[in-house]
């Protein structure tokens, strides 16, 4: 029997990826593929860097500063890939095939936002979103510029995931890439969200009142003039809550997010609490009446996910993924309108009834997404490119 070797870019677990939703993407995906009988697991990876126990940790230590670090990354990741390929017997391109080298077959897997310049290796590569190509914000015109350029190596993959349907549609139209090799793979909600009263009950961030939650840090897709706007409206329809927006707080955008969140005026800025990243949310989304998604954009939006398995209300704007993982799990209203999205809140708010029924719908939606179908998704489609057959052990 062929045994199948994974390795993983893990550039995702130690850059800024970490913070956001990517990071917690591989780490839960690491978890999962530790657990898969006859997988050897090897990840690309600072030393600092997290993995469970099981993976193998081959270093990649980055030294360049920040403006330079991902042309650093492509080079240290370039020289691994070679050895690898080296290793594993390899001449010229192509795939190792079913048999691989001495029983093995290998196969790379790039989660990271940067895809390799070449691989030699059987080659999966996720995109999680494209916005930069997508929004034409001038925030993302260097992002925009790389992505131009790594449309070509994207193509270059044996197989591209994304994580939504929508994120399909822009991989296809955006970077080129064939529908046919494009397998759409969700994500899901860790196994310790749950509902309160299945936990040890919530714990509210340090205020008596009620709050509303968000959950991303700040870049200009994210709507946070319009959870200003929201809260404004809220104020004036008389509801107490506060909103607690838990994500990363950088000096890049930190006056930026104070003039978005500036926009409802000094009382709704005032009712808005920072409280940056949270490695565990748990207890945050079942303390929160609802979850409040303004984004304008997202590639899956894994804070969505996370609130219905806790079941908290999520109330969100209705566009690109958003529309796909919510389903029939929240409310969705029309995009940009926050009067709209403050009416609906205040509507769950403010009927026990209401709010009931929208946290029964959100849990129910939540069991749609798991991490183990994920995962075995992950594995049959490495099977795949490897050239060994697919559904035949258990994950």
């Amino acid at each position: 029997m062929t045994a199948l070797s994974v390795t993983i870019d893990g550039r995702s677990l130690t850059d800024a990826s970490a913070y956001r939703g990517l990071g917690t993407y591989v780490r839960q995906l690491l978890a999962g593929l530790v657990e898969v009988p006859d997988l050897d697991l090897s990840v690309l990876a600072e030393p600092a860097g997290p993995l469970p126990a099981g993976a193998t940790r081959i270093p990649l230590t980055h030294r360049a500063p920040d403006r330079w670090a991902t042309a650093e990354h492509q080079f240290l990741l370039s020289r691994r890939l070679a050895e690898l390929t080296r290793r594993a017997g390899r001449v010229g391109a192509g795939g190792v095939g079913a048999g691989g080298i001495g029983g093995v077959a290998r196969v790379f897997h790039s989660p990271a936002l940067d895809p390799p310049r070449r691989v030699r290796l059987p080659w999966v590569q996720t995109v999680a979103d494209v916005l930069p190509l997508a929004d034409p914000h001038p925030a993302y015109a260097v992002e925009r510029r790389r992505w131009r350029r790594w449309a070509e190596r994207v193509r270059a993959a044996d197989a591209v995931i994304t994580l939504s349907r929508h994120s399909a549609g822009q991989a296809a139209a955006h970077l080129g890439v064939a529908p046919d090799r494009i397998h759409v793979i969700p994500l899901a909600p860790d196994p310790g969200y749950r509902p309160a009263d299945a936990a040890e009950g919530p714990a509210e961030p340090g205020a008596r009142e009620p709050y509303l939650l968000s959950v991303g840090e700040y870049a200009p897709h994210k709507g946070f003039t319009e959870l200003s706007l929201v809260i404004s409206e809220l104020i004036r329809a008389g509801l107490p809550h506060r909103l607690v927006v838990a994500g990363r707080v950088t000096e890049q955008w930190r006056a930026e997010m104070e003039r978005a969140l500036g926009s409802g005026g000094s009382e709704a800025r005032r009712r808005i609490d920072l409280i940056g990243w949270v490695p565990d949310l748990v207890s945050l989304y079942q303390g929160a009446a609802a979850l409040v998604c303004t984004s304008r954009h997202e590639g899956f939006g894994l804070p969505l996910v996370e609130a219905m398995a806790t079941a908290t209300p999520v109330v969100a704007f209705d566009n690109s993924a958003v529309t796909e993982v919510v389903g029939d799990g929240g409310a969705l209203v029309t995009d940009g309108d926050c009067p709209a999205m403050a009416a609906r809140l205040a509507e769950i708010l403010g009927d026990p009834t209401v709010r009931a029924r929208a946290a029964t719908a959100a849990r129910t939606r939540a069991g749609c997404f798991s991490w183990a179908e994920t995962v075995q998704a992950h594995v049959e489609l490495y099977r795949q490119v490897a050239g060994l057959p697919i559904g035949t052990g258990p994950v």
